[in-house]
C-alpha cells in the first residue's frame, strides 16, 4: 500500500510538472514566467545543467535573419512542444535558423507580429 501511495504521488507531481511546462509555451503566460519555467526545465537535464538562457538567446539571435527570431526575448519563440496525444506526452522542437531564414515559419511569424500589434493598442 505504501508503494502505491508513493507511485501515485510521483505520478501526480510529474503530471503537474508536465502541465506547467506545456503552459509555459502558451502565449497567455507572461514572458518572464515562461522563460523561467522553460529555463528550469532545460537545466533539469544533466546535459544542460550549466545552461544560461540569457546567453543562449543573445548568442543564437545573430544566426537568424528573420525579424521575429532575431529580436526574440522569449524561449518559446524558437522552441515549442509538439503534443503526442497517443502517448499523452510531448516532443520538444526547435525552429532552427536554417529553416527560419528560408521562411519556413512565416505563418508563425505573422501570428507573433499580430500579437505584438495587439499589445501596442
Amino acid at each position: 500500500m505504501r508503494w502505491f501511495c508513493v507511485l501515485a504521488l510521483t505520478g501526480l507531481l510529474a503530471g503537474c510538472y508536465t502541465q506547467k511546462i506545456e503552459e509555459a509555451f502558451e502565449r497567455d503566460v507572461a514572458a518572464a514566467e515562461s522563460n523561467r519555467v522553460i529555463h528550469d526545465y532545460c537545466r533539469s537535464c544533466h546535459i544542460h545543467k550549466d545552461f544560461s538562457s540569457v546567453g543562449h538567446i543573445e548568442e543564437m539571435s545573430v544566426a537568424y535573419n528573420r525579424k521575429v527570431f532575431r529580436y526574440a526575448t522569449e524561449c518559446r519563440t524558437c522552441h515549442y512542444l509538439e503534443k503526442k496525444f497517443s502517448l499523452n506526452d510531448f516532443t520538444r522542437k526547435t525552429r532552427r535558423p536554417e529553416e527560419a531564414n528560408q521562411g519556413e515559419f512565416k505563418e508563425f511569424e505573422l501570428e507573433i507580429l499580430r500579437a505584438q500589434k495587439e499589445k501596442e493598442k
